[in-house]
């Protein structure tokens, strides 16, 4: 079960007259960046907010934490897939076995907040075993209210992988993908430990009860250990980024607002890539549980190529000249509608974003689709169906532009046996296309899985 962590989490909206209504924001935070999801919808006001709810796990109504507690699951899978390495030039059957843990902590009181997630995952595979591993996903956030208009909101996630981290419960389900400042998430890359880190910071100024102003940072990079020599080039990836924000509440239950997003590029073969987003956003809450988040805006990118000028002794070293800068703009825009109720969540998002190559590629323009249903049906069965389609074609390239289409598709049940007790089945394929200027990446994956999850409480102090 793929599962970005693109992991995000509490983060609590205060209001002097709505401390008991407080909500929960847990690990969509980088989701909703973009998005002007974040919680400055307008301190000090005796309206009603609007949601501050998940948008990328597949929680029921009923099952978002409140208040403060602690919750651990220990869970026991095995997985058959076809395809292990993640690349058909080298492909191979094996099966995992994965025993892992997911621990959830959180506390609120009325002026901060904190959460912590941390998943130990221990990967044994049965022929490939030089791949055999322990995974960690660790994340932690939290937020400050410094003084009654001002909020300090601070995240930070580390992942060390084989490329995902599996979960045994369908409530961990996600769409693989997140807008920035998140890394992109959307392209499969052959079967290499990743180490990946990022940290963002905000600060936000309610300027009246209706409208607030958010200023933000974030750092992230993307290392590839140890590839072997069958895979393609992948590249590692640094990102920085920056902005601005400002929100207006019109109504009770619809916000505009306007964002500017400057993201710096760079990875380790000389590109280097600066781009300029402007987006116009709404949120609308349509019902209780129905929230739609709309933005659109143009985006302008410089790409920097390395730049080889001749010698008579030979080749120059690389160097960043005018002559090596290419321009290009493109709109961006998307939208997701998300329903959540103590029976369903569906969730709808489609977008266009320009954003990091996910390791196979360098700056992309990224297309993205995809649908989510989970649903409880009889008998203590619980359903999960996803499917999603992104393709990523690359600014520019050293030798071309390179261009990935990778379709999925999953389908997940639970079964409760007992209260704590609960058994897990799950079919996931992926298909994989490249262009010339991918070599090697092309991927056809199937996956079959059985798992078993216990959980030690779900504790609210």
């Amino acid at each position: 079960m793929i599962s970005n962590c693109r992991l995000e989490t509490r983060l609590l909206c205060p209001e002097s007259s709505l401390w008991k209504r407080r909500s929960r924001l847990p690990q969509a935070l980088y989701a909703l960046v973009i998005l002007s999801m974040s919680g400055t919808l307008a301190a000090q006001t005796q309206e009603l907010l609007l949601p501050q709810e998940s948008q990328d796990e597949s929680r029921y109504a009923n099952e978002l934490p409140t208040g403060s507690g602690f919750a651990l699951d220990l869970q026991s899978q095995i997985t058959h897939d076809n395809n292990v390495f993640s690349n058909n030039a080298n492909r191979q059957s094996d099966y995992v076995f994965q025993e892992g843990a997911v621990l959830n902590a959180w506390k609120k009181k009325p002026l901060w907040s904190v959460g912590l997630e941390f998943r130990p995952t221990v990967l044994l595979h049965q022929t490939a075993t030089a791949f055999n591993a322990l995974d960690q996903g660790l994340r932690l956030d939290g937020s400050y209210r410094v003084r009654p208009h001002l909020q300090l909101r601070w995240n930070e996630s580390f992942h060390y992988t084989n490329g995902v981290l599996e979960s045994a419960s369908n409530e961990y389900f996600s769409l693989p993908t997140g807008p920035p400042p998140t890394l992109n998430s959307t392209l499969v890359t052959p079967l290499i430990r990743e180490l990946a880190n990022q940290s963002e910071l905000g600060v936000v100024y309610d300027i009246s009860r209706r409208s607030s102003f958010e200023l933000s940072g974030s750092y992230a990079f993307l290392d590839f250990l140890a590839a072997p020599k069958s895979s393609p080039a992948l590249f590692n990836t640094q990102s920085g980024t920056g902005g601005f924000e400002y929100q207006y509440r019109l109504t009770r239950h619809f916000t505009l607002g306007f964002r500017y997003l400057f993201q710096n590029f760079h990875y380790d073969v000389g590109i280097r890539d600066a781009t300029h987003n402007t987006f116009l956003t709404a949120l609308w809450q349509m019902g209780p549980h129905v929230v739609v988040s709309l933005f659109g805006g143009p985006s302008f990118s410089i790409t920097h190529v390395p730049f080889i000028g001749p010698s008579v002794n030979g080749p120059a070293p690389a160097s960043f000249s005018s002559a090596a800068a290419a321009r290009s703009s493109s709109p961006s825009a998307g939208g997701t509608l998300t329903l959540r109720s103590d029976q369903t969540v569906l969730r709808l998002t489609a977008q266009r974003l320009i954003t990091d190559g996910g390791g196979l590629l360098t700056t992309v323009a990224s297309t993205y689709e995809g649908a989510e249903l989970r649903q409880r049906v009889a008998y203590n069965w619980d359903l999960a169906l996803m499917a999603s389609n992104a393709r990523s074609v690359a600014l520019q390239g050293l030798i071309g532009r390179g261009a990935v289409d990778t379709p999925s598709a999953e389908i997940a049940l639970d079964h409760s046996l007992r209260e704590n007790l609960t058994v897990h089945f799950e079919y996931h394929l992926f298909r994989q296309r490249v262009n010339q200027y991918v070599p090697f990446a092309a991927v056809d994956d199937d996956r079959y899985s059985f798992g078993i999850l216990y959980r030690i409480g779900n504790h609210n102090f």
